[in-house]
């Protein structure tokens, strides 16, 4: 019965998710393009996303460790677009 419970909860959440394409979430660069092992990101996920994981735009380039990112996830797979990028410890100190 438990089983049952936790499949329908699951796919309603699943349901809901597939509403909304993107979701809106916040990222924080933890290597840069000059570090060994190349641009790593952290997310509001668990697991940090290198550059692969990202759809190609101008905001790429440019990405400094401490760097704070704004960016959308498109749902049903792991690919992010930045929307904005806040410089952060390396330039101001923050």
């Amino acid at each position: 019965m438990n089983d049952i419970l936790s499949l329908i909860k699951r796919a309603a959440v699943e349901a809901v998710r597939q509403s909304y394409p993107l979701e809106m979430m916040f990222a924080k660069v933890v290597r840069d393009e000059s570090e060994e092992g190349g641009l790593l990101i952290q997310t509001e996920q668990k697991k940090p996303v290198t550059r692969a994981f990202f759809i190609e735009n101008n905001k790429l380039d440019g990405l400094e460790k401490g760097d704070r990112l704004v960016l959308l996830q498109m749902q049903g797979g792991q690919r992010f677009y930045i929307l904005e990028v806040m410089k952060g410890e390396s330039k101001n100190g923050a």
